[in-house]
């Protein structure tokens, strides 16, 4: 394999109080009620000292300097709109550092949901479609760039998801590499999807492993991992082009710079010239299609299974995402800071924080959580939306049961009076025929 491409998922959630059902607040903004503000902050600037400045510099001089020789350096980010809040807040700093990046037109911004959420699982996707586009103008803004490359969260990945981006203009898109949708195919080329001219880009997730998971683990049998020995093994790769994409903070967070991880990045490069491997960006490859794909099944890059369990596989996940949808129309009838504050809550660490599960997929949960346990999570997160949602049927002086949109035997949008289930019918077509049943659920309301 001759050609790589090289990114990063960027990412910082508002994380929910982790004392909400304890010592709930009532004088604060209504952020600060619901989310940990100072351990939000606290969080990004280490994030920011150990990873986010050591390792874009490193990143922009390798680029520089290529340039100086004649070469080309290239890599892409997919950032989330979450992050660039937390950024102008407590890190401006590494906003210009990005923006350097653009100014070289050698990094590819890619686009995604601007809170990081999980809004593409449901089935009404009318507030992905908003997030998508909210995160499309947020990059062009920030970077100068309009984003043909779509990732969607946590690299889910369903036939809908991927027919959505396709009608929002979008060329080509991120998915995980697993067997079931490749069906003994290798990742390392471009497909397009059957029936469709968007392509896919398939993650090698084994060599993004590598780095991500196993670099500084001593009891791997190819530790330590150097760069030459990884632009080796890509270079031995079958296939067209590979894609290695892993959390930025591999970078001097998750492995800290006395693993190594910053020379790395550092001399990956050099070494992937040396051995004859060439970095590209997504949007270099558009043309180079090698076959056509169906997409028949849900994944994602987490865990075992990859797939959408490590938020929507469990009962408390399933109870934390219906209040969530529970408070959509609420929160856009009220909108202001009750739209944005509710869209926090849609970002998948808050339904990622109530996996259930044993083994390695249970220990890199833990490692991310931002509880001391699921239960934990639960207790804090469901109060804090039942809380937000409770707040907000009273400031709209509802006093009647929601009405509940099904699509076949699926749970979908919800409306707490008229105004709202008419912009639900309106938004989506597919909801036209409970029009029949308006009346009598008025007439409920009434009783």
């Amino acid at each position: 394999m001759k050609r790589i491409i090289l990114g990063f998922e960027v990412h910082q959630p508002f994380r929910i109080r982790r004392d909400f059902f304890w010592n709930p607040r009532f004088r604060q903004s209504l952020e600060d009620r619901f989310f940990d503000t100072e351990r939000n902050k606290d969080i990004f600037e280490r994030i920011k000292k150990n990873c986010y400045i050591p390792a874009t510099n490193i990143i922009l001089n390798s680029i520089e300097r290529a340039e100086e020789e004649g070469k080309d350096v290239k890599y892409f980010f997919s950032i989330s709109g979450t992050f660039l809040e937390q950024a102008e807040r407590w890190g401006k700093e590494v906003i210009d550092l990005f923006q350097q990046l653009a100014y070289t037109h050698k990094v590819e911004f890619l686009a995604q949901t601007y809170y990081h959420s999980v809004t593409g699982l449901w089935e009404d996707k009318s507030e992905w479609r908003e997030q998508v586009k909210m995160h499309r103008d947020a990059i062009k803004s920030y970077f100068g760039q309009y984003p043909s490359t779509f990732e969607n969260t946590e690299l889910i990945t369903k036939r809908d998801i991927i027919e959505e981006a396709e009608k929002m203009g979008f060329k080509m898109m991120l998915s995980e590499g697993t067997s079931r949708n490749l069906r003994g195919r290798s990742p390392n080329y471009v497909y397009k999807l059957k029936g469709h001219e968007i392509r896919i880009l398939f993650r090698n997730y084994i060599l993004s492993d590598d780095i991500a998971f196993r670099f500084s683990n001593p009891n791997w049998d190819q530790y330590p991992l150097t760069a030459s020995k990884y632009a080796d093994w890509i270079s031995k790769s079958e296939g067209n082009v590979g894609l290695v994409f892993v959390d930025y903070e591999t970078f001097g967070e998750h492995h800290k710079e006395h693993t190594g991880i910053l020379e790395f990045l550092k001399w990956l490069p050099i070494e992937l010239e040396n051995k004859g491997v060439e970095m590209m960006m997504p949007k270099d490859v558009y043309n180079d299609v090698y076959d056509e794909i169906e997409i028949s099944h849900t994944t994602s890059w987490a865990d075992i299974e990859k797939d959408e369990k490590s938020w929507l596989g469990n009962i408390m996940q399933w109870a934390y995402d219906d209040a969530v949808r529970r408070a959509e129309m609420p929160s856009r009838e009220l909108g202001n800071e009750y739209l944005r504050v509710w869209r926090y809550f849609t970002t998948s660490d808050n339904y990622y924080y109530l996996y259930l599960g044993h083994g390695s997929p249970a220990e890199v949960h833990s490692y991310f959580n931002a509880f001391g346990s699921p239960i934990d999570a639960f207790i804090n997160e469901f109060y804090a939306i039942s809380t937000f949602i409770h707040e907000e049927i009273n400031k709209l002086n509802i006093k009647n049961e929601p009405y509940i949109f099904m699509l076949g035997d699926k749970r979908a949008s919800i409306a707490w009076n008229e105004k709202e289930f008419m912009e639900i019918v309106m938004r989506d077509e597919r909801f036209k025929s409970h029009l029949k049943n308006l009346r009598q659920w008025l007439g409920n309301e009434k009783d």
